[in-house]
């Protein structure tokens, strides 16, 4: 008894299977998937709006003397003649130090150091546009008032002297103008590299675009004994006109 009726139990499972065998199985829904692009246009990014903030130029890799690239603080040995701290800064532009200009005659800022050396050589990376007359910024030698060199970008309109915006390497001796001050065109209108060597009482003056190559551009012949070198940016009536030195660099020539 008991084996027939595992054989009908499993008679009764077969059965079921088979009709399970016979039951299709159900096709994939049609919902689609999200398609990958649409034809709805996506705005374009934003190209962001260029800055002019200045990149500071990294240092050289032979070290000079003396090496001031500004950076939050003066290092020891800077003076200033005339100062006006309300018009200096070297936190508006970190790396650089910013000199707003004035029209005060004598100028106001000039910012100086004593060195010991005869025969030297003095750097700086100035961005500066001047757009008016006698508008300038660059490389300073000064005994005083009446006696100085300047190599820097400047502005001047003046005929048969003057190149408007250009590099311009002025002397004064005994409150006199020397006659030459080799005004000098540039591609670059709103920068410039500047030096000066001296040589006993020779003073050259050169610019660079990208301060690597140098470009002579004349020499005054003078004496001064003991001056002191730094930077200027001076001679603006124009409110607001600022320069920015990437760095002073010193360096004793024999």
């Amino acid at each position: 008894m008991k084996k027939l009726l595992i054989l009908s139990f499993i008679l009764v499972l077969l059965a079921a299977c088979a009709k399970a065998e016979q039951i299709p199985t159900p096709e994939p829904s049609k919902t689609a998937l999200p398609p990958t692009s649409t034809n709805t246009p996506i705005p374009p990014t934003e190209t962001p709006t260029p800055t002019n903030t200045p990149t500071p130029t990294a240092t050289p890799t032979e070290i000079p003397v003396f090496w001031d690239d500004f950076n939050s603080e003066f290092l020891p040995g800077w003076s200033w003649i005339r100062e006006n701290d309300t018009l200096w800064s070297l936190d508006a532009e970190p790396g650089f130090l910013r000199i707003v200009l004035t029209g005060d005659n004598p100028p106001r800022n000039l910012l100086v150091r004593e060195i010991k050396y005869q025969n030297f050589q003095v750097m700086t990376h100035v961005q500066f546009k001047p757009t008016s007359n006698f508008q300038f910024a660059g490389l300073l030698v000064y005994l005083d008032d009446k006696t100085l060199l300047s190599l820097g970008r400047a502005y001047c309109n003046r005929p048969s002297v003057c190149v408007g915006n250009g590099i311009y390497f002025d002397a004064v001796i005994n409150g006199e103008n020397f006659e030459q001050n080799f005004a000098t065109v540039t591609q670059i209108k709103d920068e410039a590299y500047l030096r000066i060597d001296k040589d006993e009482t020779k003073f050259t003056g050169y610019y660079s675009d990208n301060g690597a190559d140098w470009i002579m551009i004349g020499e005054h012949e003078l004496s001064i004994i003991n001056p002191q070198v730094g930077l200027i940016a001076s001679n603006s009536h124009v409110v607001g006109t600022t320069a920015l030195f990437d760095y002073f660099t010193l360096v004793d020539l024999p």
